[in-house]
């Protein structure tokens, strides 16, 4: 399914009633107004984008499991108080979302509100779309595709330039503002992609094993080959005779790094590491993760740094 098919199915898991063709009529976002992100990737992308014009919440901390926030009344104010929210789509944020939605009832985010926008449909490959018929037996599914895609910069791209596009819908005064600040900030990016690459450019073509499914997009993006996971299903804790199997398979292919994230079982990706003489990389998943990555730009560079070993 695309990108905007997800939208559909978010939408229609939101319960709250809509307030009609009134949510369609333009907001004034005028200075310094709440923008609400779900992730604090796009956090960090609005606030290079918006400078002062905008004050920027991001919901998720990059520490946290994005799939498995436990919402907080703070969120539910925030929210009430936003005039646009970023959420990445592909039901990433579709357990815990909704229901903070239907609490705010803020008809500036509500469906079809030009306040509620999906960075996921900016993406033009989204990756893993499944096919056939799904079932929760097989773990930790995304009926849309994979949703962690902030893991390659040149999505990251896209999105600088859906979030200048949408604030300058809202603010019509700060459009050339936030044009300039997505101009000025993907200037910035591109460069660093092109850093990271160069600095990558020794792991192309090998093969690493990851703990859950996550570093897709990562992989893609640098030419590394993912030929394993810890967990056997995404989500569910694997069993021994997989974790057997896996420490095989990097004896057996070589493999010298596996990754996992800040949040989940560092120690059981340590053992297995160990187990079949590869380099364990803790890698953050997020903005945040680790210190050192307050923003998009210090993230992607931490990440591809570990990578490497430097």
């Amino acid at each position: 399914m695309t990108a905007v098919q997800s939208t559909r199915a978010f939408v229609r898991l939101l319960l709250f009633p809509l307030v009609g063709a009134a949510l369609m009529q333009p907001v004034s976002a005028g200075a310094a107004e709440s923008i609400v992100t779900t992730l604090p990737s796009l956090a960090s992308i609005a606030r290079e984008i918006g400078g002062d014009r905008i004050e920027v919440i991001a919901l998720c901390r990059g520490y946290e499991d994005p799939h498995y926030i436990q919402p907080k009344p703070s969120y539910a104010k925030s929210l009430r108080k936003a005039v646009l929210l970023v959420y990445g789509g592909l039901e990433l944020e579709v357990g815990w979302l909704p229901p903070l939605l239907e609490t705010a009832r803020n008809p500036k985010i509500a469906p079809g509100a030009p306040g509620l926008l999906e960075a996921s449909t900016a993406v033009q490959r989204v990756l893993e779309i499944p096919s056939g018929e799904l079932s929760r037996a097989q773990g930790d599914i995304h009926p849309f595709g994979n949703p962690h895609f902030m893991l390659d910069p040149h999505n990251a791209l896209a999105v600088t330039d859906l979030i200048a596009q949408r604030l300058g819908e809202l603010d019509p005064a700060g459009r050339e503002a936030y044009l300039d600040g997505a101009a000025s900030y993907r200037q910035r990016l591109e460069a660093k992609i092109a850093e990271c690459e160069a600095r990558a450019e020794p792991l192309r073509g090998k093969s690493i094993v990851a703990y859950h499914k996550q570093w897709e997009y990562l992989a893609d993006w640098l030419g590394v080959d993912v030929v394993g996971y810890i967990e056997a299903k995404p989500g569910i804790p694997p069993a021994p005779r997989h974790v057997a199997s896996i420490i095989e398979l990097i004896r057996g292919h070589h493999v010298e790094i596996v990754v996992a994230a800040t949040f989940m079982d560092t120690a059981a990706a340590e053992k297995v590491a160990q187990s079949g003489g590869a380099r364990l990389v803790v890698l953050p998943a997020e903005v945040g993760g680790i210190e050192g990555t307050d923003n998009y730009i210090d993230f992607l560079d931490a990440v591809v740094r570990r990578l490497v070993g430097q």
